[in-house]
């Protein structure tokens, strides 16, 4: 589909710029006829950002020229030179026109209402009854034409989704659908489309080939990258309608790959919707590039308040960051649910035991000189996101630390580098003959506890490593556990007969004897509903991702709940420890996220009250936690 760059110069007709769907589907190959050297490198840095190689064309990402469609029309105008785009292109650009007229529409509220089909007579059609809250999102989210449903996990987001794309469907707008989601939420969509529609909806899933009948293709974020060629064909070859399921996941835009190639996909769609209940977990920044996904080229976020995308915004910035984002989204609350609250149970701080208090001590005064480091120094965010990490884990289980945790127990940074033979090496490497850790115990009590109630209950434990579930697998034995973290793998990847997330979810679920549930947040807090059979969550640990936390919370807390169920969260913090600093901030940042999509109900969520994962840091301000902390050690 490429056309080769044509500079013959041609006698009197006008210079000419075209546009053409490259040959990866995806990106748009510029290039020019009579249009001069010095013309041509302006065009190339307004379009690419850089100058043009010889005379090969420009591959170009169609968000690019959307973005600056207008500035590009003037620059053509000012050279007298037209722009030719081909058929695929020509498309493209229409229906971005229309999305810019769209949301221009929404921003202003001047929007016509969309007739809704009567679905009733087509091929596909909705067989289960919605609630209220959910007729009315589908009516707000079908006029929107893109939409952004950032509902509490547990309000059927998935069944939202199918009734407005059947809708599309029914129309002729769209005839097929593409679901990018993390591999705990394949389950929910494959399950939805049979239960929900009739008759079912066929599904497969992306696993290097591309099963080109069926109507609803899902990849999850680990795979999308490589998908991208074969799904940038296929989206040409239909009308697609994407859907980004935990949309959150991209909050990097184009800095992070997931992102890169979503803003890639997201102008190929004919219908494009995102569903997440943190769309900004730590910061209103993080909603930005959730918008450039639904609405390309930077057409809606370009409207974003200025003041409120600062470091610390104040109430009246998110006050108009609220009322910017309010007419781009649908959200149900968790006060439409009519959910019983949550009971945060008072849980005094743990003090940890001496041996324990003391490796923590000695590891907090080891890195106090990082302080002294210059805050813009480029390596000094990593280096303390593992010195964070360590911490926690210290504050946690000083056995984490550990030479021979070995690989299975490890977390994702790199070991912990202790010099041979000092003491703080030798507490480290002893400490299991020693202690059992105090939060490891009192998480041990509560689970015990909850099993031997006079009405058993059933209890999530939730810690951010996979030594910590290892060793609670061991020590809660007697309840058989089940256990879910990296190391676990999925169905889709397993050998028969291995141990997989899916078959410990379901032991948890249907066996009355299997009382526990460990997990890492990484690999659990997305897509898995428990509520049925569980109202107790204990964690042992948290780190600054607050949307880790949010999305964990909702795993026992959802829709389908009894009225009189009592939901019991354990916090378990240890005093005087990087644990303070993490809680503080996981406050703030829920805080600022209430404010921006006006729902209060988010605040009581971070902590119960004072008296009682991603990056590890998300921002500056994180930073600032643990540079406080570990000042603590030098005064």
């Amino acid at each position: 589909m490429t056309a080769s760059s044509d500079t013959t110069a041609r006698p009197g007709e006008a210079p000419v710029l075209h546009l053409r769907m490259a040959d990866d589907g995806r990106s748009i190959a510029v290039s020019r006829t009579n249009l001069s050297d010095t013309h041509w490198s302006q065009v190339a840095t307004l379009v690419a950002g850089s100058l043009p190689r010889h005379d090969r064309p420009l591959l170009v990402g169609a968000d690019q020229i959307i973005s600056r469609a207008g500035t590009l029309q003037g620059l053509l105008r000012q050279l007298c030179a037209r722009l030719d785009p081909d058929e695929h292109v020509t498309n493209l650009l229409l229906r971005l026109r229309e999305d810019q007229q769209t949301v221009a529409g929404l921003l202003a509220d001047t929007a016509e209402a969309r007739p809704a089909p009567d679905i009733s007579a087509s091929e596909h059609r909705i067989i289960r009854e919605l609630r209220p809250f959910q007729n009315r999102d589908v009516d707000r989210l079908w006029n929107m034409r893109h939409g952004a449903n950032f509902s509490v996990p547990g309000a059927g987001k998935t069944t939202v989704t199918y009734a407005i794309h059947l809708r599309e469907r029914a129309i002729g707008r769209v005839d097929r659908l593409l679901v990018i989601a993390p591999l705990s939420a394949f389950e929910a969509w494959e399950e939805e489309a049979v239960k929900v529609i009739d008759p079912p909806l066929t599904t497969t899933r992306w696993t290097g080939t591309l099963e080109r009948d069926a109507d609803v293709l899902i990849v999850n974020y680990q795979r999308l990258r490589n998908a991208l060629s074969d799904l940038a064909g296929w989206m040409h070859d239909h009308n697609v309608h994407l859907v980004v399921d935990e949309a959150h996941r991209a909050k990097r835009g184009s800095l992070g790959e997931w992102g890169r190639s979503l803003l890639a996909l997201a102008p190929l769609a004919i219908r494009r919707d995102i569903l997440t209940g943190t769309p900004a977990p730590n910061h209103p920044r993080d909603l930005i590039a959730l918008l450039d996904i639904l609405w390309p080229g930077g057409m809606a976020s370009r409207f974003a308040p200025r003041a409120a995308l600062t470091s610390e915004p104040t109430v009246d910035a998110m006050t108009a960051m609220n009322d910017f984002v309010r007419p781009l989204y649908v959200r149900t609350s968790k006060e439409d649910l009519h959910l019983p609250p949550v009971t945060f149970m008072p849980v005094r701080p743990v003090q940890m035991k001496p041996l324990q208090k003391d490796i923590y001590d000695a590891m907090l005064k080891r890195y106090a000189g990082l302080i002294t480091l210059g805050q813009g120094d480029a390596q000094m965010f990593a280096r303390l996101g593992e010195v964070t990490m360590y911490l926690i884990q210290a504050a946690s289980s000083p056995q984490l630390l550990a030479s021979a945790a070995g690989s299975a127990r490890s977390y994702r940074f790199p070991p912990l580098t202790i010099p041979p033979g000092s003491q703080l090496g030798r507490m480290i490497e002893t400490y299991a003959e020693h202690e059992v850790p105090a939060k490891i115990a009192e998480a041990c009590k509560i689970v015990f506890r909850n099993a031997q109630e006079t009405l058993p209950r059933k209890t999530l434990v939730w810690s951010n490593f996979p030594g910590n579930l290892l060793a609670l697998e061991q020590q809660l034995s007697a309840l058989n556990p089940a256990i879910v973290y990296g190391g676990i793998p999925s169905a889709e990847e397993a050998e028969p007969g291995v141990r997989t997330r899916e078959r410990e979810i379901s032991r948890f679920r249907e066996d009355p004897d299997c009382k526990v549930l460990l997990a890492n947040p990484a690999a659990m807090a997305e897509g898995v509903s428990l509520h049925h059979v569980c109202h107790d969550a204990v964690y042992i640990d948290r780190t600054f991702n607050a949307g880790q936390y949010l999305q964990s919370l909702d795993r026992i807390h959802r829709l389908g709940l009894r009225e009189d169920t009592e939901t019991r969260i354990y916090l378990l913090s240890a005093a005087g420890t990087i644990d303070d600093r993490v809680n503080s901030r996981l406050e703030t940042k829920m805080t600022r996220l209430a404010q921006m999509l006006a729902d209060p109900g988010l605040v009581s969520l971070a902590l119960p009250d004072d008296e009682d994962f991603g990056p590890v840091l998300d921002d500056d301000l994180d930073l600032q936690e643990v540079l406080a902390h570990l000042a603590g050690a030098v005064d």
